[in-house]
């Protein structure tokens, strides 16, 4: 499955790309500025919630070899460099460069909550790529930026298109009974060797008919024109207000210590009721964007003002 964008019928698709990029910069902020791996968790929820909501969730899910390579290097590492922590869980030898090999629980713990911190901001990165198309948001760039937007733009697609030829020339070759997948690893190597040069002709094939199209329309002979206008109704200003509510959550928190959550050098952590509203904030709120979703769905008028 190559995640990239897909049009559908949701409602943060129909939202100003600016939009959804600010709701996204909030749960990033909230994600960058807070040690609590609970509240992390509750990031992720509501950025799996946003998913769902905009039909791309099974796409969303996919990207979670990332966050599973990534969180397995800082698992490991940080355990490794990091001498802090009172409580000794292992000792081991003397190593070159690393010195003598002490592991603490806090920072085993510390490791986890990075990369539980990682997994959040992924995540919301993985969001933005699935359910905003890149031209909308290039697209926000004006007067001298739009060359460098297009530009952008184009390369941008290229990777994904790339992989979908490369993929079918593959299949292709396979239904022809040519043997690409056995043998020795130089083996498999060389067998696609063939396909690099065909790919990059297809490549060339491509740009060569899309200069044609850009110039049968026109592209550079005069004002430039919009095929669509997007505009700022109300649904883009209740998702800014939650987009707000968020942020707002992560930085009182952190400021009134109501989320904080110590590693060194003993693990600590806040408990009570206040800290537990601040933590379903996030999930109250992508809920209530679900739930949105679903009447926007239903609703010819909301889907006019959208």
């Amino acid at each position: 499955m190559i995640p990239a964008f897909r049009k559908k019928k949701c409602m943060l698709q129909a939202l100003h790309p600016a939009t959804v990029l600010t709701l996204a910069l909030s749960l990033v902020l909230v994600s960058l500025i807070t040690d609590n791996p609970l509240f992390q968790v509750a990031v992720i929820a509501a950025t799996a919630m946003l998913a769902a909501s905009a039909g791309v969730f099974r796409e969303w899910l996919s990207w979670w070899k990332i966050c599973a390579v990534v969180g397995v290097m800082t698992l490991i590492i940080n355990p490794l460099v990091s001498r802090y922590g009172s409580t000794v869980i292992w000792r081991g030898p003397s190593v070159p460069v690393l010195g003598h090999l002490i592991i603490t629980a806090e920072a085993v713990a510390y490791g986890a909550g990075m990369a539980l911190r990682l997994a959040a901001v992924i995540w919301v990165f993985a969001l933005v790529t699935l359910a905003v198309d890149p031209d909308s948001v290039l697209g926000l760039m004006r007067g001298r930026g739009s060359s460098s937007a297009l530009l952008s733009a184009l390369t941008l697609r290229m990777v994904p298109t790339t992989v979908r030829d490369a993929s079918e020339l593959l299949d292709a070759q396979r239904s022809r009974g040519i043997a690409l997948d056995k043998g020795s690893k130089w083996a498999v190597l060389k067998s696609r060797l063939p396909l690099v040069k065909r790919s990059m002709s297809t490549s060339l094939d491509r740009a060569i008919g899309l200069a044609e199209a850009m110039e049968s329309r026109g592209y550079g002979s005069g004002r430039r024109s919009r095929y669509e206008e997007r505009r700022f109704g109300l649904l883009d200003a209740a998702a800014f207000a939650v987009a707000a509510v968020i942020a707002a959550v992560g930085i009182a928190g952190v400021a009134a210590g109501v989320l904080s959550f110590k590693y060194y050098p003993v693990l600590s952590m806040r408990y009570g009721a206040p800290a537990v509203l601040l933590m379903l904030a996030p999930l109250v709120l992508a809920m209530g964007m679900m739930v949105l979703s679903e009447v926007w769905k239903r609703s010819n008028w909301l889907r006019l003002r959208a």
